[in-house]
């Protein structure tokens, strides 16, 4: 069983995870057409119905992992959304992304992110507080 400050912290993890996404998930929703023409720009198939899946992605994940609701099924859902993301925003340059890391800053981010979502809300079922000494 885990204690309140246990829970608080835990708490304050998801809020924290939330908060990356929840600002980005408006935004795309506020200018969701754009936000579409984008992804077709990109030569994304079906960019209207992609365009809509990664918006109530954006928007429900973070309100589901506020309120605790499947954190990790959330999380991992997060995960490959921030991965898509990344696979179709340097499609063309993954490469030099990797060795100019001073001209991607924004792919660095994304994968802190990847990683920080699929940390935060499963410590507590891979290190349980009764076994941790």
């Amino acid at each position: 069983m885990l204690s309140r400050t246990d829970d608080l912290a835990l708490l304050m993890g998801r809020v924290f995870v939330a908060a990356l996404f929840l600002p980005h998930g408006f935004h795309k929703l506020m200018n969701f057409w754009s936000f579409a023409a984008s992804l077709g720009a990109k030569g994304v198939p079906y960019s209207n119905a992609i365009a809509v899946l990664a918006v109530v992605t954006e928007i429900l994940g973070p309100l589901t992992l506020i309120i605790g609701l499947w954190p990790r099924w959330t999380a991992l859902v997060l995960a490959v959304l921030t991965l898509l993301k990344i696979a179709t925003t340097y499609r063309s340059g993954l490469w030099g992304a990797v060795f100019l890391p001073r001209r991607n800053v924004e792919l660095y981010r994304n994968l802190q992110i990847a990683d920080l979502v699929t940390t935060i809300p499963s410590v507590t079922f891979l290190f349980p507080t009764d076994l941790i000494i």
